[in-house]
């Protein structure tokens, strides 16, 4: 679909001016945002949307209860370290850091599933590493990271029933 506007092309150093034209809709939308963007227009905060990071950043600061409803064999992030499975980065040599949460992924007719699995860094509540999953998705729920060594990390998990659980603090080693 294409959406008409009539724009005005003003060409460095010329007078000619082109004439309407139609242009696609997702064009006129992103070029109306640089243009924003150039005049020093910002969105508002609610157009943005979160980042998966941010959110999960949130409900760990926001939940004061935790590891409290439920049953914690089902619910407590499970953590598996392979120190053979490495990568290099700015930060030195990472680790491959599998959270694993031994929990059924239900969905009909009463949605049961771990909607966020995460990882932060003890030290700075950074979030480290982030998973979003649905009722759909293959149980148990598993979230690989690679984790610079020596760091310590908390994993994270949150049940859309039984809520928030935090598993023990750990320390990525060799």
């Amino acid at each position: 679909m294409a959406l008409r506007l009539v724009l005005t092309w003003a060409l460095v150093g010329a007078t000619a001016l082109h004439a309407p034209r139609e242009i696609p809709r997702r064009s006129a939308l992103a070029g109306g945002l640089v243009a924003a963007g150039t005049l020093g227009v910002s969105l508002p905060t609610s157009a943005k949307k979160p980042l998966l990071a941010e959110r999960v950043a949130l409900l760990d600061a926001e939940t004061a209860e935790r590891n409290s409803n439920g049953d914690p064999a089902k619910h407590m992030p499970k953590v598996r370290i392979d120190p053979s499975v490495t990568k290099v980065g700015i930060k030195g040599i990472s680790s491959q850091v599998d959270v694993l949460i031994p929990h059924v992924m239900e969905g009909e007719p009463k949605p049961h599933f771990i909607e966020l699995i995460w990882l932060k860094d003890k030290a700075t509540s950074q979030v480290i590493a982030a998973k979003k999953l649905s009722s759909g998705d293959a149980a148990p729920p598993i979230l690989t990271a690679y984790v610079p060594r020596g760091t310590e990390c908390v994993p994270l998990a949150y049940c859309n029933l039984h809520g928030l659980w935090e598993g023990k603090p750990f320390i990525v080693t060799w």
